[in-house]
């Protein structure tokens, strides 16, 4: 039996996986007159709208700003919820290519995944300005919490993407569970509230969830300048279920992918 590692793109499949990542990057709002400040407004407008109803109406209480509280959570989210959502039908919707052209299909749900990363990274320095505002400013732990939480949020798509997007191509109804459950999945993370704020009984509960640890990572970093430490284990231990789960699940359904599109 072949290692699950061995979907994942070797050699020509990376110089692949780039040329689609720059190709959906170009093409993404070459036809919409704002471009690339799209990207911007989604999370700045949602965040908004929830601080305006979080803050003024339920009047939720936190220590510091309320809307840095929100957005250094919210950014990293809407790279997640988006590339799920994006990614899932990436098999089923290419069945053409897929039954036509040999190539590794990990591809399409990857570049999707890069894709919508490099748009959050691109809007890091919105956050920037945001946080330098109320005094929060960027040190040099950002050089190397960046790229240690990005990866970790990265391999953690890939494997989830991996199982859903094998999965849709014989149940094509589950990119439409995949909707409801983000939905419950957003409101179960720690995004329009710190972890802080959840009693203690319920803090277990939420440490389930992967995301919990790794949305309050981002929001450390961003606020406070500290790496991920040791609080982050939940979705390191999770993402690396994910990637194993992902590739098997690939491996093990790839080969009925033309029969079944």
């Amino acid at each position: 039996m072949r290692p699950a590692i061995s979907v994942w793109p070797t050699g020509r499949a990376w110089e692949l996986l780039y040329l689609l990542t720059l190709r959906d990057l170009k093409l993404r709002y070459q036809d919409t007159a704002l471009g690339f400040l799209w990207s911007l407004m989604k999370p700045l407008a949602l965040g908004a709208v929830l601080y305006v109803a979080l803050s003024q109406f339920v009047r939720i209480q936190v220590e510091e700003d309320y809307h840095l509280v929100l957005l250094t959570a919210l950014f990293p989210w809407v790279w997640f919820q988006t590339s799920v959502l994006l990614a899932a039908p990436s098999f089923a919707a290419n069945a053409a290519l897929l039954k036509k052209v040999p190539f590794p299909r990990v591809v399409l749900p990857f570049s999707t995944i890069l894709n919508n990363g490099v748009h959050f990274l691109l809007t890091i320095p919105v956050l920037v300005i945001l946080l330098a505002v109320a005094g929060h400013y960027p040190s040099a732990t950002w050089l190397l919490g960046i790229p240690i939480l990005a990866a970790v949020q990265l391999a953690l798509l890939m494997g989830v993407i991996l199982v859903i997007a094998s999965i849709n191509v014989f149940f094509r109804d589950l990119e439409h569970l995949i909707e409801v459950f983000l939905n419950l999945l957003f409101y179960i993370s720690p995004i329009l509230y710190p972890l802080e704020m959840v009693p203690d009984r319920w803090r277990p509960v939420l440490l389930i969830n992967p995301l919990t640890s790794l949305m309050e990572a981002w929001r450390e970093l961003f606020l406070h300048n500290t790496l991920p430490g040791v609080d982050l284990w939940p979705a390191l231990l999770f993402t690396l279920g994910a990637i194993m789960l992902g590739g098997e699940t690939f491996r093990r359904l790839e080969p009925g992918f033309a029969d079944a599109l």
